[in-house]
């Protein structure tokens, strides 16, 4: 018998749909594109998200006041790291 191993998030995949949100709400669908996951991977993520107060999910997904602290805070870390002005402008292979 095989064992699920826990949910280990890409950092990556996190920050794209954080990203994405900053700029407004977004149906999953769209969200899910912005992240650049399978459509299974990426509900994953959004209850990781919604679990911790990241998002907030109906019609509509959104970030939270604390949401969006994060997605500052790892956006301007991503800058740092990666010394560009737009870390998600190339696609990480």
């Amino acid at each position: 018998m095989r064992r699920r191993r826990e949910f280990l998030p890409d950092i990556y995949v996190i920050a794209r749909m954080l990203h994405a949100l900053r700029q407004g709400p977004l149906p999953r669908s769209r969200l899910a594109a912005a992240a650049r996951v399978n459509y299974k991977r990426f509900e994953l993520y959004l209850r990781y998200l919604a679990e911790r107060g990241y998002v907030s999910d109906g019609l509509v997904t959104s970030l939270t006041p604390r949401g969006a602290e994060i997605a500052a805070a790892l956006e301007e870390l991503l800058r740092e790291i990666l010394g560009a002005d737009d870390p998600f402008s190339k696609k990480r292979r």
